[in-house]
């Protein structure tokens, strides 16, 4: 009976025991759309590698599309006591309110592709780091890229059709403004079509079957993203026009085989692993002390024009289960004097990424970002971060 009580007393104080370090662990909490989708697939194998190197319990949550669960999520992940947290806003409305969550639990929140529209994050709370930083690639600046790759690609001229995504989403406008940017550069490329496909696979196949019967004659298809490029491509084979030269945005592994079999001309990848693992290093930098200045509150972050040309040499980068990425050598903390984003970061001009959403009476951007602005941030922190990015993501 003696020994039966001793086990048992052991056994309670191990539970006791591994309870105890759980608790110990820092928690950092990624929220995104789904796991099912290759872009967030990916994205979470980054996640979890940088909290693995960074000795942090990673918590994965998706809210399926859903706002409402999306906060949800974050209310119960404070009351768990979770402290750090990271990943896209399904709706732009849900950034102010997981910011604001965040801020009163005393913990740290980093956006990734969608912001508030003229809700920057010094307007969170001038005197706390809560919501840290909002990072993106330039939509327009890398739309404006592919569009001109693949002008060239089409002679310069020729008929070409603009499959987009969600209208009104950050990303649809900034990617349009960069296709824009691109036709008034090439005078002989006409817009015969723009039409919107959901940002699937699905839907943008069937509007490319219906754009074949509308326009015969198509020289070329900017989709918004790969999984729209896809689905116009296949409508495109589907009809025997197999020379068309179609292109998206994202870099998914799918897309990276069809551009090595010469189905697909171009993406831009946004190596989602290494956006994913950067943002969770941020996080756990603030929440260690170390504070960006008010230009280093929203940044941009690189991304790989992807052709024929680099599509081997870019996919055998990323090719394994463990990802090339030192995520310990990416912290201000850890590293204060030989960090390395990885990866080209620069900070974002606020006012010009905001110009086409309306601005609220009597707003102004926070004076602390304003007046670093004006003394040439952008420039200095630009070439800063660049000094640092030793290890490459091949172009």
């Amino acid at each position: 009976m003696k020994t039966k009580h001793l086990l048992g007393l052991v056994s309670a104080l191990a539970l006791l025991a591994g309870a105890t370090a759980a608790q110990a662990a820092e928690v950092t909490v990624a929220e995104f759309t789904s796991l099912d989708n290759e872009y967030w697939s990916n994205f979470d194998k980054g996640a979890r590698q940088a909290a693995e190197a960074l000795g942090l319990e990673y918590r994965v949550l998706t809210n399926g599309g859903d706002a409402a669960k999306q906060i949800s999520n974050y209310e119960a992940q404070i009351t768990a006591g979770s402290k750090m947290f990271f990943g896209n806003a399904q709706d732009v409305g849900n950034v102010k309110q997981m910011a604001e969550k965040v801020k009163a639990a005393g913990g740290t929140y980093v956006g990734i592709w969608d912001a508030l529209p003229w809700f920057h994050p010094i307007d969170n709370g001038a005197d706390n780091l809560a919501y840290a930083t909002f990072f993106a690639p330039n939509g327009e600046d890398n739309a404006y890229i592919i569009a001109k790759a693949l002008f060239e690609k089409m002679g310069k001229k020729g008929n070409l059709v603009h499959i987009t995504g969600y209208p009104g989403s950050s990303a649809e406008i900034s990617r349009t403004l960069g296709v824009d940017k691109a036709l008034k550069e090439y005078p002989d490329i006409k817009l015969v079509a723009r039409q919107p496909g959901n940002w699937n696979q699905i839907d943008s196949r069937r509007v490319m079957e219906d754009l074949i019967v509308a326009h015969p004659e198509i020289n070329g298809v900017f989709g918004q993203n790969d999984s729209v490029g896809v689905g116009a491509m296949q409508a495109l084979e589907d009809a025997g026009m197999t020379d068309i030269p179609v292109v998206g945005l994202d870099g998914n592994a799918e897309t990276m085989d069809l551009i090595k079999e010469g189905r697909f001309f171009a993406t831009m990848s946004f190596t989602p692993a290494w956006q994913a693992g950067y943002s969770l290093v941020r996080a756990y930098d603030v929440s260690k002390g170390w504070k960006p200045s008010p230009c280093e509150r929203m940044m941009y972050m690189g991304a790989a024009l992807i052709t024929a040309d680099n599509v081997e040499s870019y996919t055998k980068f990323l090719e394994g289960d463990k990802l090339p990425f030192d995520w310990k050598k990416m912290s201000r903390t850890l590293h204060p004097d030989d960090w390395d984003p990885q990866n080209y970061v620069w900070p974002i001009d606020a006012a010009d990424m905001w110009r086409t959403a309306e601005k609220p009476a009597g707003y102004e951007l926070p004076k602390e970002y304003t007046a670093e602005f004006d003394a040439g941030c952008v420039d200095k922190l630009r070439a800063e971060y660049d000094s640092h990015y030793k290890a490459k993501i091949p172009e």
